[in-house]
């Protein structure tokens, strides 16, 4: 397929920080929801429209979902991470641009994943206090969008712009 460098790309301070972030507020997650468990409604809104009014409901197994579908996402980011060399890129990698390429996307990859554990942690957090009567806070769903996209452009423009 293609012809790209192999290389080894050693873990950052900043993968470490993030990956134990990404872990902590899983665990944090998974503790919340165990803790809460028993005090929950049989029925409580699980999904809510664009102005944040319930339009779904479920029960107690809906909060495993988002916890299941992080840990999988975590593991199969850590697992990606390791060969940026399949990765797509918007130049042509090189071996004098390889290095530099890579380090770009597997940072991209470990913002993302750290990003996404925290987004469904939120999320979760969300659901919960809806099944106590709160109203969910949208707005940060909004922001948290906003981070993504902030996150992914200015690792295109870092790469657009390395050599």
């Amino acid at each position: 397929m293609f012809n790209r460098p192999v290389l080894h790309i050693p873990k950052s301070k900043l993968e470490v920080v993030h990956d134990a972030l990404a872990i902590v507020i899983l665990l944090g997650i998974m503790a919340y929801t165990a803790f809460v468990w028993a005090a929950l409604p049989d029925q409580f809104p699980t999904h809510f429209d664009s102005s944040g009014k319930p339009n779904g409901w479920g029960g107690r197994g809906n909060l495993l979902l988002l916890p299941i579908l992080s840990v999988f996402i975590y593991a199969g980011l850590t697992l990606l991470r390791k060969v940026p060399h399949k990765f797509n890129y918007l130049r042509e990698i090189t071996e004098a641009n390889a290095q530099r390429q890579y380090v770009i996307a597997i940072q991209m990859l470990s913002w993302m994943k750290v990003l996404i554990v925290a987004l469904f942690g939120f999320v979760e957090w969300n659901i919960i206090q809806a099944a106590y009567g709160y109203e969910p806070q949208a707005w940060l769903l909004v922001i948290s969008v906003l981070i993504f996209l902030a996150v992914i452009f200015f690792h295109i423009i870092r790469s657009l712009k390395a050599n």
